[in-house]
C-alpha cells in the first residue's frame, strides 16, 4: 500500500456541481420571497381601497336622507394617512333614482395604481329609512 495517497478534500468538478446547486437553491428562494412580497403588497392595496370605500358608505348611511351631502352630484377627495406613502383618491356620485330612492356609487384607488379600484354601490330609501 505504498503507492496509495490519501486525498482529502473535493475535486474541482465536485466543487462546481455543489456550488451550482447551492446557487440555484438560493436564487429560487430569493425569487419566491420577492414574489410573495409583491403579492402581499397588492393584497394590502386592495384591502385598503375596499376599506376606504366601505367606511365612506358607512358614513353616508348615518346621514339623514335630506342631508346636503346626499344631494345629486359627484365629488372627489385625496386621502393620505399618517405613516403611509400611498395617496388614495375617493370619488363618489349621488343620483336620485326616484323621489324616495338615491344611488350612491363610491370608487377608491391608489394614485400610483389607478387601475386597481374598489367600487361599491349603495341604495338609500327614504321610505325605509336606510
Amino acid at each position: 500500500m505504498k503507492g496509495q495517497t490519501s486525498n482529502r478534500g473535493f475535486t474541482l468538478v465536485e466543487f462546481l456541481v455543489s456550488f451550482t446547486l447551492v446557487t440555484l437553491l438560493i436564487t429560487g428562494t430569493v425569487q419566491l420571497t420577492i414574489h410573495s412580497l409583491l403579492v402581499k403588497r397588492n393584497a394590502d392595496l386592495n384591502m385598503k381601497t375596499a376599506e376606504l370605500a366601505s367606511s365612506f358608505l358607512e358614513y353616508i348611511k348615518s346621514l339623514p336622507y335630506e342631508n346636503d351631502e346626499l344631494k345629486e352630484g359627484s365629488s372627489e377627495e385625496s386621502i393620505k394617512e399618517d405613516g403611509s406613502l400611498e395617496i388614495f383618491r375617493r370619488k363618489w356620485e349621488v343620483k336620485d333614482v326616484s323621489p324616495n330612492l338615491k344611488r350612491i356609487e363610491v370608487e377608491c384607488f391608489s394614485e400610483k395604481h389607478p387601475l386597481k379600484k374598489a367600487r361599491l354601490v349603495l341604495y338609500i330609501s327614504k321610505e325605509l329609512g336606510f
